[in-house]
């Protein structure tokens, strides 16, 4: 690659940081799933584990543009809201205590539906690595699905674009984040199920798990720690044995009737400013 072919990409993630962001963040996470498509149709032999590395895809993005429009500078503002820790105690309750509070509702759940409260050790099990234990698969979830999403996703996407509307850009940045998962639909067998349809309403409920941590972004002062730890608590929560089937439907449920709420709160703000 000469110089002027680097010096011409430079100048158009400059002009166009936004758009540089998601082609890096697909192109990355889309060539493993690429793989990984692949693999489930025997085409190759790759590490299924890989699903994992591809949550670091928006991280990756997030940090090369960053990088190219505002250097050190730049970098270090991202770093501050990734370990922004003074966001008050009701932050911190919304961040650590509503995915937990998910999390035994899925318990009671599954008490009901099978006569006994499940084994704690059902929360170790994550796809493709088996039971890896309850601490491990919490590691895992908050670092990949957690902070390797929330970096780019709300840290860079949504904190350059809520300017225009924060509702707006959530909105915005949920579709594109639904249609990142597009290679699950072809190798994950929880996502093969969904078919067509289901592609459709996933794309739905996403721009509302969007809208949902745009708004505790905005709340915490921007801290990319606090969504970070709730997205990765609530993978960790929703994607164990123990919210398959009812528990799950009602943990949607409850995010539903909390975005509308949210969704609400926000129309009332902008009809007051009128």
């Amino acid at each position: 690659m000469t110089t002027q072919s680097i010096t011409m990409r430079t100048n158009l993630v400059q002009r166009y940081p936004i758009v540089a962001f998601f082609v890096i963040a697909y192109a990355f996470s889309w060539t493993i799933g690429g793989l990984l498509v692949a693999d489930y149709h025997g085409a190759v032999n790759a590490p299924k584990a890989l699903h994992y590395v591809s949550a670091f895809g928006p991280t990756i993005a997030a940090l090369i543009v960053t990088a190219i429009i505002g250097g050190r500078a730049e970098l270090a503002d991202l770093w501050q809201r990734i370990v922004r820790t003074n966001v008050g105690v009701r932050w911190w309750l919304i961040g650590l205590g509503t995915p937990l509070a998910l999390g035994l509702a899925a318990i009671v759940v599954y008490a009901l539906s099978y006569g006994a409260l499940p084994a704690l050790g059902l929360f170790g099990e994550v796809d493709y690595l088996g039971n890896i234990g309850v601490l491990a698969a919490l590691a895992l979830w908050i670092a990949t699905y957690g902070f390797g999403e929330e970096i780019g996703w709300r840290g860079f996407a949504f904190h350059r674009m809520e300017s225009g509307g924060w509702v707006q850009a959530a909105a915005i940045i949920g579709v594109l984040w639904g249609a990142w998962h597009l290679p699950y639909f072809f190798y994950k067998e929880n996502f093969i199920a969904l078919g067509a349809g289901g592609f459709a309403g996933y794309i739905v409920s996403i721009t509302m798990g969007s809208v949902l941590l745009s708004w505790i972004y905005r709340g915490s002062g921007r801290s990319i720690l606090v969504i970070a730890l709730w997205h990765g608590l609530f993978d960790f929560v929703s994607a164990s044995p123990v919210a398959e089937g009812m528990g799950n439907a009602i943990i949607s449920g409850v995010v539903i009737v909390w975005v509308i709420v949210i969704l609400g709160g926000a129309a009332r703000q902008r009809n007051n400013a009128r």
